[in-house]
């Protein structure tokens, strides 16, 4: 598939050095001009539109961002546009209108021990944008989540503070209530809206919200399904007793997934409704749904506005787009890849702007969504989405077609199309084993290596195909080796899973998810196992684990599948080889290589000699083709018993006889049995039988 003429356009602007070298020299009212140009061609509709003679062609890319209008600007009548996190600040100021802190304000940077509260990091991360832009609005993130927030605050063994360790229901809600007042009481009067709960589904079971929310780890461990509700019963009273407009909201990452959309839809629309009445003038409880769109090339747009239309029947709840990118397979940005993001930007800001809660969308769509915001300015080596290229701009501030993709969503879709940039070789499938690379257009990195067939019976483990790696056997110890390319991803996790998805993680698992933390040099002894040291961008590393698996690990506990993860979310980074050993006192034996797989064992050789007249000294000489070696030799006359070769021996010709052989090396594997049939006549005799010659036996 080719790309449209004006792609063409762009890649050769992009890559001009003129263009790149023109800083400063555009101004933005000439900018802005060829924006209202392009926004009054869309009021023309379709076939106006298609007959236009001097249809204006789309900026290039390739220059920075004062070259453009600002992000802001362009959607200030749609929807409030701002950045999630950090980003380069002038980009930022020159383009967003709020401003949400990225790890500021989450628990463990806020209240790490019991009573401290720590502000000082938000406070001055607020006070920083304030004075580069008075105006910017500010958001909150976040109150209540599972990750980045101390274990004891839903008393987490062991008993710390006074505390029994025991998940106690009365301490943990406690905790919660009083880290909500602090915190919500510290930055109230600056937010407009706040994530009073992150992230709370696990894996989404659409006819039951409450047990989607028991992901073994977090505040559900003491507060059940009910902490979420209780949450925000204490957000609403610190806002409302205050009288601040903040609006509450429930924040979480994959409703792409029609699964997930309706677990947060039936949740959100169950509390709102029990909870009626409970705030004043009207207001639900749960005001905002945050989608956070970390997504890639492979998301399927059709089913996010879906989604945005689901959430829009609960009446009174707005949406809000949050932490916004669309990551690009590691390595290279390809000029392929990089019109492809530009489409994705490009046919997701349309469905924003036809579902935006301002004045400028005319549609006949819900008005739902009143904020988008992107997760940082430029493109970043590493940390989040690190070497993934997710951002409008790349690494040096310089517009990637993304950027347009975002301004001229129409304009962009009408002059570019998709590049087709499948194909490559294929790898042939080692069972048991599932590689996923964002290089290869997966939508995610990583690896599930499966142990177990039945959730009824230890390994306590599901796949979806049947087919297992290996089975591990109680008692047993095994190592692992993860070879991997680190490309903006510098740590990985090995974890243990329920089954062959991408978060199926068993609840023992998620509560140890970060207390087992290890180098890239040494030897992990535990799983779940956290290697975040001693690797570098674009290195390669083998990440070793070594574990016995007793068999006393019970269901949902450590053991399982396992799975092979970005630490951090990440997706840069390949996997480039897995094997696994059983080591014993007798030698290590290798149960899964990928992506080679195990080749069949060569059998030993066997060299058969015999010399003499009528009586013949027979010699057996084996060969093995390492690592193994050979174990034994043995062989039979006629239909005799098996004898073990130790030395050579003596036959007559004259008795007719058929001797049989074979040899067996180090590893187990059996030559195929060898004959010859001996017989007399010929005088003396001298005879090599090689393991290439035929056998010459009668039967």
């Amino acid at each position: 598939m080719s790309s449209s003429r004006t792609f063409a356009a762009a890649r050769s602007a992009h890559s001009a050095q003129s263009t790149r070298g023109a800083r400063g020299t555009a101004r933005r009212p000439v900018v802005a001009a060829l924006l209202a140009g392009l926004m009054a061609l869309t009021t023309l509709g379709p076939d106006r539109h298609a007959a236009a003679a001097s249809e204006p062609e789309l900026p290039p890319s390739g220059q920075t961002f004062e070259h453009y209008p600002a992000m802001k600007d362009v959607y200030q009548d749609y929807f409030s546009f701002g950045i999630f996190g950090r980003g380069e600040m002038e980009g930022l100021i020159y383009n967003y209108a709020s401003y949400t802190p990225g790890n500021e304000m989450k628990p463990e940077s806020t209240q790490r021990e019991k009573g401290v509260f720590t502000f000082d990091a938000a406070d001055a991360a607020l006070a920083q944008h304030a004075a580069e832009n008075p105006d910017l609005r500010f958001y909150g993130h976040t109150l209540a989540w599972h990750s980045q927030t101390p274990t004891w605050m839903w008393d987490a063994p062991p008993a710390r503070y006074g505390q029994p360790g025991t998940f106690d229901r009365t301490v943990a809600l406690d905790n919660l209530n009083t880290h909500i007042e602090n915190v919500l009481g510290h930055f109230g009067d600056r937010l407009v809206a706040i994530d009073v709960v992150n992230e709370a589904v696990g894996t989404a079971n659409p006819a039951d919200w409450r047990a989607s929310l028991a992901k073994g780890e977090g505040w559900y461990q003491a507060l059940g399904s009910e902490w979420v509700e209780l949450a925000f019963l204490k957000a609403a009273e610190v806002v409302d007793t205050n009288g601040w407009d903040v609006k509450l909201t429930y924040n979480d990452f994959g409703l792409d997934s029609p699964a997930k959309a309706r677990v947060v839809y039936e949740m959100v629309k169950d509390i709102n409704e029990r909870h009626a009445g409970v705030r004043p003038n009207g207001k639900p409880l749960i005001e905002v749904i945050g989608m956070q769109a970390h997504y890639n090339l492979a998301t399927d747009v059709s089913a996010v506005e879906d989604n945005i239309k689901l959430f829009a029947t609960l009446g009174n709840v707005e949406v809000n787009v949050t932490e916004m990118d669309i990551a690009l397979p590691p390595g290279e940005l390809t000029p392929e890849n990089e019109n492809n993001q530009g489409m994705k930007y490009a046919e997701l800001f349309k469905v924003y702007r036809d579902h935006a809660a301002g004045p400028a969308n005319t549609t006949g769509n819900p008005h739902v969504i009143t904020a988008v915001k992107l997760a940082g300015v430029r493109d970043v080596a590493t940390g989040w989405k690190g070497g993934e290229f997710a951002m409008p701009y790349d690494y040096d501030g310089k517009a990637k077609l993304a950027l347009l993709g975002i301004l001229y969503p129409e304009e962009f879709l009408a002059t570019h199309e998709y590049i087709d940039t499948s194909g490559g070789e294929e790898l042939p499938p080692v069972p048991g084993v599932h590689v996923f690379d964002t290089s290869a257009g997966d939508p995610w990195s990583g690896a599930n290596i499966i142990l177990g067939d039945d959730a009824s019976a230890w390994p306590w483990s599901t796949t979806d195909d049947g087919e297992v790696a290996f089975r591990p056997e109680q008692g047993a110890t095994y190592r692992l080796t993860v070879n991997y390319t680190a490309k903006g991803t510098t740590s990985i996790r090995v974890r243990w899973l329920k089954d062959n998805t991408n978060g199926g993680y068993t609840t023992a698992d998620g509560a140890l998810v970060n207390s087992h933390q290890y180098s890239a040099n040494q030897v992990a002894t535990h799983i779940p196992a956290y290697f975040n040291s001693g690797m570098v961008n674009m290195g390669s590393y083998d990440l070793v684990t070594e574990i016995t698996l007793d068999g006393s690990q019970p269901a949902d506990g450590l053991v399982g599948n396992i799975g092979i993860r970005g630490g951090g979310g990440g997706n840069a980074f390949s996997v480039n080889t897995i094997t696994v050993e059983k080591v014993t006192d007798t030698g290590d034996e290798l149960l899964v290589s990928w992506p080679e797989g195990i080749a069949e064992p060569v059998p030993p050789t066997t060299t058969l000699t015999y010399e003499g007249n009528n009586r013949v000294t027979v010699t057996l000489d084996a060969e093995a083709t390492a690592p193994a070696t050979p174990a034994r030799t043995e062989y039979r006359i006629d239909d005799g018993d098996w004898v073990t070769y130790d030395e050579p021996f003596t036959l007559k010709r004259s008795d007719r006889q058929e001797l049989t052989y074979r040899s067996v090396d180090s590893a187990g594997t059996v030559e195929q049995e060898r004959c010859v049939s001996l017989a007399p006549g010929g005088g003396s005799v001298n005879v090599v039988i090689g393991p290439d010659t035929a056998s010459t036996c009668t039967s």
